[in-house]
């Protein structure tokens, strides 16, 4: 597996519960930003046993949202590994800060038929505790997902999958005032 580092920690974990290696790219931070070597992760991917590319934006822990340019890099170097699958953890989709816009990778020309992307209905509502969230990819990359959740958890608690199916639509429309963000943009530190 190929992803970007810092990582979040329980990718490590992840990867080794089912016997993978993880080789990481660097962010490195400018000041400003947060930015990655093309030739790096072109040099990453390049081993025949990498099967897998975790994409996280926007990234846990650095907040970086990766931008259209920095996706089509992205993709442009995974059209050159036809064979690896993209795992795009976009839980934090809906929490980007300074008008930065969030890009769901799959969208991006033929990566749909390549990506797994995987949201967050407990950090979208702010209640991680009920643990409920979904994947969305095309039917032969996603099947044994449901397998293996339908064998290793069975199902998540009822309550919580009915609330966040009637609260999705809400989300979406332009007044909502997804997990407080009116309060986060307007809550000011003083420091003494």
């Amino acid at each position: 597996m190929v992803t970007f580092e810092p990582l979040f920690p329980l990718y490590l974990d992840h990867c080794e519960l089912s016997g993978g290696i993880i080789k990481t790219v660097p962010l490195v931070c400018t000041g400003e930003n947060w930015i990655f070597d093309p030739e790096e992760l072109r040099k990453a991917l390049s081993s025949p046993k990498v099967k897998l590319f975790l994409l996280n934006t926007p990234h846990n822990p650095t907040g970086k949202v990766f931008n259209a340019d920095e996706l089509m890099t992205i993709t442009k170097i995974l059209e050159e590994f036809p064979d690896v699958v993209v795992l795009s953890d976009e839980v934090y989709d809906f929490l980007t800060f300074e008008n930065r816009e969030h890009i769901n990778f799959a969208t991006i020309r033929e990566n749909w038929g390549k990506t797994i992307s995987i949201f967050s209905g407990g950090k979208l509502f702010n209640a991680t505790g009920w643990k409920v969230g979904w994947a969305i990819a095309p039917e032969p990359l996603i099947y044994m997902g449901g397998v293996i959740a339908n064998t290793v958890f069975y199902c998540f608690n009822t309550p919580g999958q009915v609330a966040f199916a009637n609260c999705l639509d809400k989300a979406n429309e332009p007044n909502y005032d997804l997990v407080g963000r009116t309060y986060i943009e307007n809550l000011k530190f003083t420091f003494e």
